[in-house]
C-alpha cells in the first residue's frame, strides 16, 4: 500500500489551495506531493523569499508518514483534570522551575519590566512545552509542515506555515537540517510555529539571528514578545483556586458566564487560601473542572491569554498552577475526587449520541468534552435531580447509558 494517492492528494491540493489564495504551479496530468510542493513555492516566492531557498529546502523532500500517523492518531481516553494537571505539574517540575528561576532572575527581570508578562509564567511556559529544553523534537520542519500541508485536511495552514519555515531558511541563516522540532512543526525550547517565529521573535542577545534553540535571552523574550501579544497584561494572574459558598449556583460555574471579580466576592467567593479575592472589576468566570466534588478556579483576563497559546483549558490551568508554586505558592488544596476516571472516545461519543437522542445535544459527535458536551451533560443532571456541573460522573455516564 502506498503512503498516498497522488491524483487524489493532488486533486484535494488544488481545491484547497485556490480557496486559501495558493494557486496550483502545474494543474496538468497527474500531479503528486512534488506538485503541491510547487504550488507552496510560488507562494513563498510571490511573498519575497528567494526560490532558491525553497528549491533548496524542497530538494529530494519526501513526506513523511510518520507525521501522517500521528496527525490522524485519535486519542482513546479522555484526560481527566486530576490526570492532566497531576502529569503536568509535578514536584521535580516544580523544584526544576525554581532553580531555572533563580539561574535566569536577571534577564527575566528586564523582561517582566519590558513586556509586563511575570517571570515565573515565562519558566512554567517553558517547563510545560520542553522540560525546561530537555525535549525540542527532531523532526524536521519543513519536511513536517509540508507533509501536513499536502497529505491532510489542514491545506491552508500547513502551507502557510511551510511559506514562513521558508522565510525563516532565508532570513535567519540556518538549514532545514538545523530546523528541527516536533512532528507539528513546533520548534525551540517555547515550541514556536513557524507563523509565531516570524512575527514575534526577538533577537535578544543581539547576534543578528534569532535562536530559539541555543539562546535563552531570544526564547524568552519571543515567549514574553508572543504573550503580550496575545493579551497578557500584567496585574491579575491566570487564574486562582477558590472556595465556593455552600448554595453557589452551579449552573454559572462555566466559561461562559462573566462577572467583574466583586461580584463572585459579594456572592462569597473566596480564595482558597482564605484570603479575599482581588478587589477588580475586570471579568472573570469561576469552572470546575473536576465537577463540584473538585477544586473550582477563578479564571482572570490572562486566562484568555493562556489559551490563546494553547487551546486547551487544562493546559491553561496547569500553566497557572505550575506559575503560582514556582513563584512559591501553594499547591493546590482541593483534591479531585478518586472516582474521576478518564473516559474512552467511544464513551463520550456514545454519551454524545445518548444526549441527542433527549433533544439535549445537538453537535458533532466527535468523542470530545467540549463546552456543548458538558452543557448537554448539565441539563441531564438538572433533568434527573443531580447538582448541575456539566462533568460526567461515573454515576452520570450510568444513568445515561440507562436511557433508552
Amino acid at each position: 500500500m502506498t503512503p498516498f494517492n497522488r491524483t487524489t492528494i493532488f486533486a484535494a491540493t488544488t481545491a484547497l489551495l485556490a480557496v486559501s489564495g495558493f494557486a496550483p504551479a502545474d494543474a496538468q496530468g497527474e500531479g503528486d506531493f512534488r506538485g503541491c510542493l510547487q504550488s507552496i513555492k510560488a507562494e513563498a516566492v510571490r511573498q519575497g523569499v528567494p526560490g532558491a531557498v525553497a528549491d533548496r529546502a524542497f530538494q529530494n523532500l519526501t513526506p513523511d508518514q510518520k507525521v501522517v500517523d500521528l496527525d490522524s492518531r485519535q486519542p482513546e481516553f479522555s484526560l481527566t483534570y486530576g490526570k492532566y494537571v497531576g502529569n503536568a505539574v509535578t514536584p521535580d517540575r516544580i523544584a526544576k522551575g525554581q532553580q531555572k528561576l533563580a539561574q535566569y532572575r536577571s534577564l527575566l527581570g528586564g523582561l517582566e519590566r519590558e513586556y509586563g508578562v511575570p517571570s515565573q509564567y515565562l519558566i512554567a511556559f517553558w517547563g510545560m512545552e520542553t522540560n525546561y529544553g530537555a525535549f525540542l523534537g527532531d523532526f524536521q520542519v519543513v519536511r513536517s509542515v509540508a507533509t501536513l500541508a499536502c497529505m491532510t485536511r489542514r491545506l491552508a495552514f500547513f502551507s502557510n506555515e511551510t511559506v514562513q519555515a521558508l522565510r525563516i531558511l532565508a532570513t535567519n541563516g540556518m538549514t532545514s537540517q538545523q530546523m528541527r522540532g516536533s512532528w507539528a512543526g513546533a520548534m525551540g525550547n517555547m515550541q514556536f510555529m513557524p507563523s509565531t517565529f516570524v512575527k514575534y521573535g526577538v533577537d535578544r542577545d543581539g547576534n543578528g539571528r534569532i535562536d530559539l534553540w541555543n539562546s535563552m535571552p531570544d526564547a524568552f523574550a519571543s515567549a514574553a514578545n508572543f504573550l503580550r501579544g496575545i493579551g497578557f497584561k500584567s496585574g491579575l494572574p491566570s487564574s486562582d483556586e477558590v472556595v465556593l459558598p455552600r448554595n453557589f449556583p452551579l449552573e454559572e460555574a462555566d466559561t461562559t458566564v462573566e462577572k467583574p471579580v466583586r461580584a463572585w466576592t459579594t456572592m462569597g467567593v473566596r480564595r482558597a487560601n482564605g484570603q479575599p479575592l482581588p478587589a477588580s472589576d475586570e471579568p472573570s468566570s469561576i469552572i470546575l473542572p473536576a465537577g463540584w466534588r473538585g477544586p473550582a478556579f477563578i479564571l482572570y483576563p490572562n486566562f484568555k491569554a493562556v489559551m490563546n497559546w494553547n487551546r486547551s483549558t487544562l493546559y491553561a490551568l496547569s500553566i497557572g498552577i505550575l506559575a503560582q508554586q514556582i513563584a512559591g505558592g501553594p499547591a493546590v488544596m482541593q483534591r479531585p475526587p478518586d472516582d474521576d476516571q478518564p473516559l474512552s472516545h467511544n464513551t463520550v461519543v456514545d454519551m454524545q449520541m445518548r444526549l441527542a437522542r433527549l433533544g439535549l445535544y445537538s453537535d458533532e459527535t466527535d468523542g470530545l468534552l467540549g463546552p456543548k458536551t458538558r452543557s448537554a451533560v448539565r441539563m441531564f443532571q438538572k433533568k434527573i435531580g443531580l447538582p448541575a456541573d456539566g462533568h460526567p460522573t461515573p454515576e452520570v455516564v450510568q444513568r445515561l447509558q440507562s436511557t433508552r
